[in-house]
């Protein structure tokens, strides 16, 4: 029983530390009000808690104040659903989570289910703000 205890705990770090990339995702994607506040930000106003966007990209959910990584992929449906899960931090809190990725077809954006909302999936569009500002 000792050797196995001491395999799962060499081996806990290893795990908690591998990530892998939402190919999938071409670019940055958020929210409307989320890309609202990436465009006021990349026009120069002020970044901060209240201000600073939380986006979606390859590598996972990005926030001022926490971030969930994607530790592994999987396609479910080619070309048109995903699961990620995902290791989430704020502050010194650490939490699995994981999401869904429906892919709207026609455009380029995803309808993204969190088993924690319970308001239902958020639309995510594709919020490249400088390309669509022409900056």
């Amino acid at each position: 029983m000792r050797p196995l205890l001491i395999a799962c705990a060499l081996a806990l770090p290893f795990a908690a530390g591998a990530k892998e990339r939402a190919e999938f995702l071409l670019g940055q994607y958020a929210t409307a009000e989320q890309c609202e506040k990436l465009r006021k930000v990349e026009a120069g106003g002020p970044r901060n808690a209240g201000t600073a966007p939380e986006l979606l990209d390859a590598d996972g959910f990005k926030g001022w104040e926490g971030a969930c990584e994607f530790t592994k992929v999987f396609e479910h449906e080619p070309g048109k659903t995903w699961m990620a899960l995902t290791i989430c931090s704020e502050g010194m809190t650490m939490t699995p989570t994981t999401y869904v990725f429906d892919k709207l077809e026609g455009e380029d954006s995803f309808e993204v289910h969190d088993a924690r909302d319970e308001d239902g999936p958020g639309l995510y569009k594709r919020c490249d703000a400088k390309k669509e500002t022409g900056k």
